[in-house]
Order: structure tokens, then C-alpha cells, then sequence
């Protein structure tokens, strides 16, 4: 008898330990923050006040994180985040190719792309770029396998302008170099490597506010950017779409639990939302709340707008321009097969 009531305590006791073990790792996975991860430059203002208040969305924690461009898509293919801002066609393809658990959820970044260079004028009027102004030039452009490199080559390709890597270009060519971010690319166009250079906001905004202060006795003076080609304006001439969104640039992605849960998506444009409304009303503050955040970029007042933020749910209307603009740049796969994989259609 007493070995039977010493095994039913023993019972009892494991079945506690059990409960208290499953409540535990119940509380843990509770208090977990979620991760929030997106590249330096325009898509990190996506985030802006939330990372800079270290703000909850719905009943989570956040941890916020400003990462390198070229380390944004590991983000997403080892699930480290939760939230992710990123090319779109990189998250996208992710989605598809790799059946990686996320939802596209929003366009963080409508097209935000500049060709800059240098054109003999006087003042601080920014010169305009024609796509004949770049023939037989050489040209450092930014994300050869991201928007940017796909948007440029389907813009030059669609103007019967043929691309070489190597050599020096014919008139009817135009020499690429694609390199890692904007910094390298402003390097090559001062050393004298390339004519032109393509880069996002806000750096496209800062490099031509920098040339306003070379003066005429600076070795960089000849050289300095105070001309652009609008690559939005170009895109939508050769595809025959108009307008400031004609393209989607960086996407926001969620994973597909969270993406289920409509009370976070909730929360999530809420904070979205309202840290969109601070940035409209707060462009001189914006580099200094960037820089609490660890971003390295400068925010211009002039590049506000032009970077372009976005940041609403997708609709059905968003989702056929958005397969449109893949299909376009990236015609090897049957985008419109992939809609119901792809998509979180707000509502």
C-alpha cells in the first residue's frame, strides 16, 4: 500500500513538473520579441519612430535592426525575422523558390532610383539626364540582382541599349558595374571610373546637396553630381505605366503566423501609419531619429518624398501590378500562378 501511494505521488509530482515545464516554455515563447529587421536607407525609415521608441506592435515586443543592404536577404532565408523589408523581387522569389514561410504584406518603398552625374551648368537647379546623354558611357549601379539592377537593364534594354561588362562601350552600349551599395558606387564616379552612377534615396538627395558646397577650387568640383535621370519616369516610359508608384521597389514582409493574425496586421499598419504621419510632419528630424536607430544614412528634406514610402496593405489592384512589375524584370517564372502564395490582400 505505501509503495502504491509513494508511486501515485510520484505520479502527481511528475505530472506537476510536466505542467510547470509546459508553462514555462508557454511564457518563454510568450515574452520572446519579435525581430524586425530592414536594410540602411529608405527602407529603415519604414520603422523609423517604432525602432527609435522601441514601440510594441499589438502585444509584442520588438527588437528593431538596421542591417547592411547586402545582408537583408539572410533575414529572410534563415527566419531570423519576423518583419522584413527588402527587395521585392529578392522576398518574392524567396517565397516561391524556396517556399520560405512569409506574406507579402504591404510595399514598404514605391521606386525610388536616380542616374546622377555631372552636366556644365550654373546653379543650384539639378540638370536633367536623357537616356542618349549615357550612351557609350560607363555606369556603377547599385543591386545587380535587386530592383535596382533590374529596373535599370529593363529601362536600358527597352531602349535598344545593349549592356557589356567588360571593354569599352560602343555608342549603342552602355558599360555596367555593379557594385555592393551607394558608397561604392559615389567612390568609382570620383575616382573617375564611371561616368554615371545609380542609387536610391536618400542618397541620390545627399550627393547633390554635397555638390552645392564644393567650390570652384575643390579637385571635385568638375565632377560634381548636379544631374539626375528619374529611373521611376524612365520605367514607365518603356512600360507603359505613369505615376510615382509605377513600380514596387522594397517589400514588407511578414511571416505567415503573424500574417494570419488579422489583430497584429492590425497593430502593425497602425504603428505603420502613424510613424509615416511623423515622418511628413518631421523632415528635419529624420536623420537624427535615424542615426538613434544606427542607420548611416542622411535624410535631406528634399529626399523625403522622394523616397517614396508606401506602406499600406495590398490590394487586390496592388497585387496585378506588382505580379505585372515581376513578370516584367523577372520573366523566367509564372508570377501569376503565385498569387495565393505570395499575398496577404488587405482587406
Amino acid at each position: 500500500m505505501k509503495k502504491c501511494m509513494k508511486f501515485g505521488v510520484a505520479i502527481i509530482l511528475a505530472m506537476t513538473l510536466i505542467a510547470m515545464c509546459v508553462m514555462l516554455v508557454a511564457c518563454n515563447l510568450q515574452d520572446d520579441a519579435l525581430r524586425f529587421a530592414a536594410p540602411d536607407g529608405t527602407p529603415a525609415l519604414a520603422m523609423l519612430r517604432l525602432a527609435s521608441q522601441k514601440q510594441k506592435i499589438g502585444d509584442y515586443e520588438v527588437d528593431y535592426d538596421v542591417v547592411s543592404p547586402s545582408n537583408i536577404a539572410i533575414e529572410m532565408g534563415s527566419g531570423k525575422a519576423d518583419i522584413v523589408i527588402m527587395p521585392i523581387n529578392a522576398g518574392a522569389a524567396q517565397i516561391v523558390n524556396q517556399q520560405a514561410g512569409y506574406k507579402l504584406v504591404s510595399v514598404a518603398v514605391e521606386g525610388s532610383l536616380y542616374l546622377l552625374g555631372h552636366k556644365d551648368v550654373e546653379g543650384s537647379d539639378v540638370a536633367s539626364i536623357s537616356i542618349n546623354d549615357i550612351k557609350g558611357k560607363k555606369v556603377a549601379c547599385i543591386g545587380e540582382t535587386g530592383v535596382p539592377g533590374l529596373v535599370f537593364r529593363y529601362v536600358l534594354l527597352h531602349n535598344d541599349i545593349e549592356i557589356v561588362t567588360e571593354g569599352e562601350p560602343t555608342s549603342a552600349q552602355v558599360f555596367v558595374d555593379y557594385v555592393a551599395d551607394g558608397s561604392n558606387a559615389i567612390e568609382a564616379y570620383y575616382k573617375g571610373d564611371v561616368d554615371f552612377i545609380v542609387v536610391g534615396e536618400p542618397a541620390a538627395t545627399a550627393q547633390e546637396v554635397r555638390s552645392l558646397t564644393f567650390a570652384p577650387t575643390d579637385a571635385q568640383y568638375a565632377r560634381r553630381l548636379n544631374a539626375e535621370m528619374n529611373m521611376q519616369t524612365e520605367y514607365g516610359k518603356v512600360s507603359g505605366l505613369s505615376g510615382v508608384d509605377n513600380y514596387p521597389q522594397a517589400g514588407l514582409f511578414v511571416k505567415k503566423a503573424l500574417a494570419d493574425d488579422k489583430e497584429f496586421v492590425d497593430a502593425l499598419f497602425k504603428a505603420l501609419d502613424e510613424n509615416k504621419n511623423w515622418i511628413d510632419k518631421n523632415a528635419d528630424r529624420v536623420s537624427d531619429e535615424a542615426a538613434k536607430i544606427g542607420s548611416a544614412s542622411k535624410f535631406p528634406g528634399r529626399s523625403i518624398d522622394r523616397c517614396a514610402l508606401d506602406l499600406d496593405k495590398i490590394d487586390a489592384e496592388d497585387a496585378t501590378e506588382i505580379l505585372k512589375f515581376l513578370s516584367n524584370v523577372a520573366p523566367s517564372v509564372s508570377w501569376t500562378e503565385k498569387q495565393d502564395v505570395l499575398f496577404l490582400i488587405g482587406e
